[in-house]
């Protein structure tokens, strides 16, 4: 279990509010069907059979993992290498515990495969405090509109807290990503009230490592909380020029770095300078939407949400520069 919990710790990153910050209007309706992408989802997929790789397979799952955490930092063809690398591993059975098969397809963004495959995995580890394995559950959940049992999720996960010494930083995540579920619903004081015991727990984990960052973590969620409050940009007189905020990313040896420029009292560029590995092209996607909708409520990038929620993160303290109240 030491390895298992570790991952959660070094995997916050990844999912830490791993749901959209606040659900954008203008894309309410293209929002995909769970029930329809399960009933098309075919296991393996042919891509499966068409896509070469070069790995030997008789290489132990050790040396794999790594090499596939490599190629899912790559473009479409390697994503797909290390999705079928996966997928191969997890056929000899030789992938550990599981739990890298549904992570693997939830972080190259197969949310219907991984929405499927999780509750599998859970069933098998379920009182061994999974938590990571819950919130990824949750996120591909609350992807495909399933908010409601997506909270049940995080309910389940909360019912089964790993031991000491993780439990108090893995309860702050649920709250956390149990705020970020009830702001995308718009129930705001539910999402205060989680967003604000995160805050308080983050600081006060007994864990032996990564405690340096736990102060990091509440000041992001606190970003969020101060989120819930904006008003809209259109109505705040920002003064021109260029504003650069930093934030915690996925890449905890160096800051994301958000440089936001404002003309005519506009945001008219957003530019990221990050050394993020696997974003799933947040690091444009969620620049180009602040620009779009000329607003940092904006949908968060299922998969890379820590990536996505530092941007906006980083644009905030950006814009408070710009006169942002």
């Amino acid at each position: 279990m030491m390895r298992t919990q570790l991952e959660v710790l070094s995997l916050a990153s990844l999912l830490l509010g791993a749901l959209p910050l606040q659900v954008d209007s203008a894309n309410a309706t293209s929002t995909p069907s769970l029930a329809l992408a399960l009933a098309q989802l075919k296991v393996p997929p042919d891509w499966i059979a068409a896509t070469p790789i070069a790995w030997d397979t008789n290489k132990p799952w050790k040396d794999a993992r790594l090499e596939i955490r490599r190629l899912l930092a790559l473009d479409d063809a390697s994503v797909r290498q290390g999705v079928k690398l996966t997928w191969l591993y997890a056929q000899k059975g030789d992938i550990g515990d599981g739990h890298e098969l549904p992570m693997y397809l939830f972080m190259s963004g197969n949310y219907a495969w991984a929405a499927q495959e999780y509750p599998k995995h859970l069933k098998k580890v379920v009182g061994t405090g999974a938590t990571h394995a819950y919130l990824c559950y949750a996120s591909c959940l609350a992807h495909f509109g399933e908010d409601a049992q997506a909270l049940h999720v995080l309910d389940e996960a909360m019912n089964d807290l790993p031991v000491k010494p993780w439990r108090i930083a893995n309860t702050a995540s649920i709250h956390n990503h149990s705020g970020d579920l009830y702001a995308k619903t718009g129930d705001l004081a539910k999402a205060r009230e989680h967003y604000a015991e995160a805050i308080r727990l983050y600081p006060t984990s007994d864990q032996p490592y990564g405690r340096h960052l736990l102060p990091r973590y509440a000041a992001k969620v606190k970003t969020k909380l101060d989120l819930l409050t904006l008003q809209s940009l259109a109505t705040t007189r920002l003064r021109d020029g260029a504003y650069t905020g930093r934030a915690l990313g996925y890449s905890d040896k160096k800051d994301l770095e958000v440089t936001v420029t404002i003309r005519a009292g506009k945001i008219s560029d957003v530019k990221v300078k990050h050394e993020e590995k696997i974003d799933l092209n947040a690091t444009k996607i969620i620049p180009q939407r602040i620009v779009e909708k000329q607003s940092l409520q904006v949908d968060g990038v299922t998969g890379a949400t820590v990536t996505s929620q530092a941007i906006v993160e980083g644009a905030f303290r950006a814009l408070r520069q710009a006169g942002l109240q």
